[in-house]
């Protein structure tokens, strides 16, 4: 089963965040990888818990998210 993974990425111009479904994190940045959704320099990631999942538009998976597009939907969700 896989599980839905935020991978931050940075460059000089901007950040993004990818959720990336995987079954471990570096699964997931492959994966990633494979779909050239990793611009820049990998930051960080983590597994989402099952409550936030819930949350995540299918819209948001395998797509690179703008850093507000992201801090929105935290926001949204209450978590930011």
């Amino acid at each position: 089963m896989d599980h839905l993974y935020w991978l931050s990425y940075c460059n000089k111009d901007h950040v993004h965040v990818v959720i990336q479904p995987g079954m471990s994190l570096t699964h997931a940045r492959l994966k990633a990888a494979l779909a050239h959704l990793d611009d820049g320099t990998f930051a960080g990631g983590h597994q989402l818990d099952t409550e936030t999942i819930k949350w995540v538009p299918p819209r948001m998976i395998s797509r690179r998210l703008a850093a507000d597009e992201a801090m929105k939907f935290l926001a949204n969700r209450g978590d930011a």
